[in-house]
């Protein structure tokens, strides 16, 4: 699978089709000795892992799969001189993922978000798929860190519920973080870093119409949303990233990396 480093983080250069091509075959194979993660990732995580020691790119580019979310990630592509296939949204590769568990019979495990609210999404899913299987629903406490008794009931509660995947919704770059620090822990054969999905289709927040998406502008639909908690993410984080990736650019020229 080509890969294409942005800012240290590989992308897989895939479409959606192909990234849930590629997780059918994960899950076709349930080897639970080994676990492996898929990061859904956008400019975000890019800006906040320079200050986070265990988000090195070394564990990071161990996941199975680094999607581009955000177009911001396309453009930065096309700055360093290479070409992403196409953006694949974490709510479109959620949803996609579904229908395929309800079809297969993959075991689901749902992990994060506010109380109530993953249960509220798995309403709605179970209204579209009646066949679907849920193997565990858990919204840990609110916290920038679990305990290790709270982090030991959780590792626990998932691996007793034979899971094939987890999906987890802690937020960037808390997700990512947990992810990495556990995945050696976890005996499910994909966990997946979500992010807001959890909220798109509980109801709770509110996607953008299709003909915002399709003007690149679900972004600042979101912000609208929430703009106390995302102009820092959006605005001086949009600033933060682009600079990134001219100093990733100058550097490779310099070099002669492709």
């Amino acid at each position: 699978m080509e890969k294409v480093n942005i800012c240290g983080l590989n992308f897989s250069n895939v479409t959606l089709d192909e990234t849930v091509d590629l997780i059918d075959r994960r899950l076709s194979n349930k080897e639970r000795n080994k676990s492996d993660f898929v990061i859904v990732a956008n400019q975000d995580i890019i800006n906040k892992k320079r200050f986070i020691p265990i988000l090195t790119d070394e564990n990071l580019n161990k996941a199975y799969l680094i999607t581009p979310d955000g177009y911001s990630i396309i453009y930065a592509a096309k700055i360093v001189g290479a070409r992403l296939k196409e953006r694949v949204p974490g709510p479109d590769l959620m949803a996609r993922v579904i229908e395929l568990s309800a079809k297969k019979g993959y075991l689901n495990f749902f992990l994060g978000a506010r109380e109530g609210v993953a249960e509220k999404m798995c309403d709605n899913f179970k209204k579209k798929y009646p066949s679907l299987k849920i193997a565990g629903i858990y919204s840990p406490p609110f916290c920038d860190r679990f305990s290790d008794n709270e982090n030991n009931k959780i590792i626990l509660m998932i691996n007793n519920s034979n899971c094939d995947i987890l999906w987890v919704s802690f937020g960037c770059p808390k997700q990512e973080m947990w992810i990495v620090e556990n995945i050696d822990k976890l005996k499910v054969p994909l966990v997946i870093g979500i992010g807001a999905a959890f909220d798109f289709y509980a109801g709770t927040l509110k996607r953008a119409p299709k003909f915002i998406q399709s003007l690149r502008l679900e972004w600042f639909y979101r912000f609208l949303q929430e703009p106390k908690r995302l102009f820092k993410r959006y605005f001086i984080g949009g600033f933060q990233f682009l600079n990134l990736v001219l100093k990733d650019r100058k550097y490779k020229k310099r070099s002669n990396i492709k």
